[in-house]
Formats: structure tokens, sequence, C-alpha cells
């Protein structure tokens, strides 16, 4: 495992021990990757939705607006 040093500001470190102690997490480095691991699935989400309006406006994408349009699309592959 990797060991970084980060500096915060004082009020965010005092509400991040805040968490651990009340039990949220195990330890600060429990609650950094944490963190870490929730905002880079976020990122992940905004970049397929950034991909997918890209795609529909170039037409390389199929909007779906009903249960009939996604059963023919499924009928169709």
């Amino acid at each position: 495992m990797t060991t970084i040093n980060i500096s915060l500001p004082e009020q965010l470190k005092k509400e991040a021990d805040t968490l651990v102690g009340a039990g949220y997490y195990v330890s600060f480095s429990d609650l950094v990757r944490e963190s870490l691991r929730r905002i880079v699935e976020v990122s992940r989400y905004d970049q397929w939705y950034k991909e997918a309006k890209q795609d529909e406006k170039e037409g390389r994408a199929v909007v779906l607006k009903s249960k009939k349009d996604i059963a023919n699309y499924f009928k169709k592959i």
C-alpha cells in the first residue's frame, strides 16, 4: 500500500476526526480511502453520461422513451 502526505484545513481535519471518533470509520486513512472511492465512482458515471450525451448528439445512440421502444430494441438485437 502506498503512503502519502496531505495538507488539510484544520476544520476539515476536525470534522474527519469526529467521524472517526463516532465510529463511522476505523481510522482517518479508512475515511480517506472510502471518500476517494466514492469520488472515483461518481466521476466514472459522470464520464459515461458525457460520452452518452455526445453519442446521442452525433447520432450514435438511440433514446428509448417507452416500454414499447425498449421491447422493440431488444427484438432487434
